[in-house]
């Protein structure tokens, strides 16, 4: 079961970052803005794993809250992001359409697996 989950992961995870590719380099060549969503598709987990290793089993505090807050911020950060910059002229449309779908398919993946068990904020944290 678990070899299973993270094919799937993988396979979901490659499909992503292919349509981040694509946003990248199909509509105007060499416009590379759209790779600052990693950052965020990294810097999304930090704070529910530092508060979950800092925090008892099962235990809701200010401190997991907050993380889930500060999490919640940076997802939402990374589908503005996008938005912004084709509203600005600096991508085009169909750059940030890609880069849309890119985020939806890598954070669901990422809720997915986080959420595949039955503990309330995930069991990867």
């Amino acid at each position: 079961m678990q070899m299973n989950v993270l094919i799937i992961c993988a396979f979901l995870t490659c499909l992503g970052m292919t349509f981040l590719i694509l946003a990248c380099a199909v509509p105007t060549p060499k416009i590379f803005y759209p790779f600052f969503v990693l950052l965020f598709y990294a810097l999304s987990v930090l704070p529910v794993f530092i508060a979950k290793r800092t925090t008892p089993v099962n235990e809701t505090n200010p401190k997991t809250e907050f993380a889930l807050f500060l999490t919640a911020g940076m997802v939402l950060s990374a589908f503005a992001l996008p938005i912004v910059l084709a509203h600005s002229a600096v991508i085009t449309w169909t750059a940030c359409t890609l880069t849309l779908i890119s985020n939806i398919i890598n954070y669901v993946t990422i809720f997915g697996y986080t959420m595949r068990d039955d503990e309330p904020y995930g069991s990867m944290f």
